[in-house]
């Protein structure tokens, strides 16, 4: 419902940005039908949704010290004018959710207290509890470049999805996430937790089954907007496909720069998990010490006297069944990281077999290992 709203209450599509024209095209289409429908209340909210939006062309997308006197002008009369029509429209027997989502737009516009916005979002919660409009118009609202504290959008999307509880609860906090409004890889986006937006996204594609616009979303989240979990990134990527949203992502090349970035993390990161399974059990750490041995001496040849190397650095090595070397990841762009690389990368063309066979095979191993270790043995 709310998607149908914002079809018929915006003069074009998305990208593309409206003129004077469309807009007085757009106000009086609605005009004529709630004139042919006066008492239809989805005639009115989209008036009203329309004259807000009109209050925002008005204003532009600047900060504040860039809109003009004759620009605030037009803001509060429009704005103004979305009021008055919610305000007859509440006289009307029936009721529709969308009239608590445009009032909350104008609440923002005309500057209520935080007090006032709270009490017509929980008066919004009370008659529709299911509609997430609610809560993320208010998330928005409560960011820091509106006004409030900072936190405040955090500490709210908490206390409303932990009020729901349950993957109710899950589902909410990742509707409220996923809003452009609210996390937009933006500098001051909230600091939301990614484990219970991915456990959101996952519960409600369990119950409501799959959607497109949802994939993208928790794509952009993961990828771009809280860059900790790139394996679940790639997985939604990949499910994406060429499916892009231009809403979400604006340039396919941000798209794909994300896709090919959370590929090559996705895939490193797999590969350390499965090292780290490795070193979990008792032959992996037997065998860790057997193969730190000649690694470490590859390294030492590669460190010259006075060069740290760059710090701390990870290896993963694939070691196959008689110790031979089927791939290798090496941190860094170092000269001495590239020089390791090639030494390792010389010995698997080769197909030598530097280090002793493994429990089985192919068997990952990661080395965490510090440049700086070495350097002094370089120097004597």
């Amino acid at each position: 419902m709310h998607e149908l709203y914002q079809g018929v209450s915006n003069p074009v599509q998305y990208p593309v940005h409206p003129t004077q024209e469309d807009w007085e095209a757009l106000l009086q289409r609605l005009q004529g039908w709630l004139t042919a429908r006066p008492k239809s209340i989805t005639a009115r909210i989209a008036l009203a949704s329309a004259y807000i939006g009109y209050a925002g062309d008005a204003r532009g997308d600047g900060s504040a010290n860039t809109v003009s006197e004759s620009g605030w002008k037009l803001f509060g009369e429009r704005t103004a004018e979305a009021k008055r029509i919610l305000e007859e429209t509440s006289a009307l027997p029936t009721k529709c959710p969308e009239w608590y989502v445009v009032m909350q737009e104008v609440a923002q516009n005309e500057g209520w207290s935080e007090a006032k916005k709270r009490a017509l979002f929980d008066q919004a919660t009370q008659f529709e509890p299911g509609y997430y409009y609610y809560a993320r118009v208010l998330a928005s609202n409560l960011l820091p470049k509106r006004g409030p504290e900072t936190g405040a959008t955090e500490k709210f999307a908490q206390e409303i999805s932990d009020r729901v509880g349950g993957d109710q609860g899950d589902i909410l906090y990742f509707q409220i996430a996923s809003a452009n409004s609210v996390m937009c890889a933006c500098e001051d986006d909230p600091h939301l937790s990614l484990a219970r937006i991915e456990r959101g996204f996952e519960a409600s594609e369990k119950q409501y089954g799959v959607s497109m616009l949802n994939l993208n979303r928790i794509a952009f989240l993961t990828a771009r907007t809280r860059p900790d979990d790139e394996v679940f990134a790639d997985k939604a990527l990949t499910r994406i496909g060429e499916q892009w949203d231009e809403e979400t992502w604006t340039i396919e090349k941000d798209f794909e720069l994300a896709k090919n970035f959370a590929a090559f993390m996705g895939k490193r990161l797999a590969l350390e998990a499965a090292a780290d399974a490795n070193m979990k059990t008792p032959e992996g750490l037997h065998y860790k010490a057997a193969f730190e041995k000649p690694y470490k001496q590859l390294v030492q040849q590669c460190v010259r006297p006075g060069d740290s190397g760059g710090g701390k650095f990870k290896a993963l090595t694939n070691v196959g069944a008689t110790g031979t070397i089927e791939d290798v990841r090496v941190e860094g762009n170092s000269p001495a990281a590239m020089c390791l690389f090639e030494k390792l990368h010389a010995l698997q063309q080769e197909k030598a077999t530097p280090f002793p066979p493994p429990p089985q095979a192919p068997y990952w191993v990661k080395l965490e290992l510090d440049w700086g270790e070495f350097a002094p043995i370089a120097a004597q």
